[in-house]
């Protein structure tokens, strides 16, 4: 007779991130992520505390999957603005994949969950605060000068592209397909001309 495969909280907790990525969170249901997870209520419980704890869970795994694979690089690069033009590339190739009808679970949670909720208000700010800082880096090493004006001027810029990057996530929710996404992206980088 067949052993019943062990119990895997990381393999549990990337299948609940998904659904949270693709349905929200008051519209998953503990139904949905003991179903979508393989497991049963008390595992769901005993292992992660409840819906919330895990959703909070599934955006920490967001943050040191997705994220740091898309920004991880931002952060690491030495290539001055062509990094940032790498990153928005990337970016539109990975909303225009078959993924890209979720947008961004960081941007979905500001939208749906922020206004209210303390605990995920704090990753969304933490999250924007991490894409505004690699910006702003980029931003500061391409400057011949660190006078004042110029470091505020980087930091004028660090935030119109973070806000820039949060709302291609949103455009792609709407799935305009990538020659909008792209193009969306094209006028962003204009300001970098």
């Amino acid at each position: 007779m067949p052993r019943p495969k062990a119990f895997d909280p990381d393999t549990a907790l990337q299948k609940a991130m998904q659904v949270f990525w693709e349905r929200g969170y008051e519209a998953t249901s503990v139904d949905d992520l003991v179903q979508c997870m393989g497991i049963n209520r008390f595992s769901l419980y005993s292992t992660f505390g409840g819906k919330h704890q895990l959703f909070v869970a599934a955006l920490e795994r967001y943050r040191d999957t997705i994220v740091a694979d898309l920004v991880g690089e931002l952060e690491q690069s030495a290539a001055g603005l062509a990094a940032i033009r790498q990153f928005f590339t990337r970016l539109v190739d990975f909303f225009a994949s078959s993924k890209g009808w979720c947008g961004c679970l960081m941007t979905n949670t500001a939208v749906e969950l922020a206004p209210h909720d303390p605990q995920a208000a704090a990753k969304v700010q933490a999250h924007v605060v991490r894409l505004e800082e690699a910006f702003f880096r980029v931003l500061l090493q391409a400057q011949p000068t660190r006078q004042d004006a110029a470091v505020h001027v980087c930091r004028d810029l660090a935030r119109f592209l973070t806000g820039s990057a949060l709302g291609l996530g949103v455009l792609a929710k709407t799935s305009p397909g990538r020659q909008a996404l792209a193009g969306y992206a094209r006028v962003v980088l204009s300001v970098l001309a």
